[in-house]
């Protein structure tokens, strides 16, 4: 009997994540599914593990696609924290479609955040971001 392998690319420690933000300036957040080791039944922002040799951007792009199909196009940097990235970008309107790995989405505005949320911090501070985009 002969058996097909398919090897994935070893995840590196480096981690990117986005913050979408729609037109009226909320964050999509995508809830992780409850049969996950980690994390499960949290709300995440879209991103995740790099491949080793993956550039950050590649990477991104890649993670994005695989758990909301959404095709991202030049992600504004934030900051980065320990090991991971942190994005920006705007909502194009695409469909999305989530991978197993989430169970639900939902765009939040500021009053649905937690301060205390690393993730969600972000999230507040892209909203910033763009907010002053506006007012300047």
């Amino acid at each position: 009997m002969r058996v097909n392998i398919r090897i994935m690319p070893n995840d590196s420690d480096t981690i990117a994540k986005i913050v979408i933000l729609d037109n009226n300036g909320r964050a999509l957040m995508l809830k992780r599914s409850k049969h996950l080791k980690k994390y499960a039944n949290k709300w995440d922002l879209p991103g995740g593990h790099l491949h080793e040799n993956e550039s950050i951007i590649a990477g991104l792009k890649r993670e994005v696609k695989e758990e909301t199909n959404l095709d991202i196009e030049d992600p504004v940097f934030i900051k980065k924290i320990d090991r991971t990235y942190f994005y920006m970008i705007k909502y194009n309107s695409q469909k999305i479609k989530l991978s197993s790995e989430h169970r639900a989405y939902i765009f939040v505005d500021e009053s649905m955040l937690d301060p205390k949320d690393q993730y969600q911090q972000i999230a507040l501070k892209a909203m910033e971001i763009e907010n002053d985009k506006h007012k300047g």
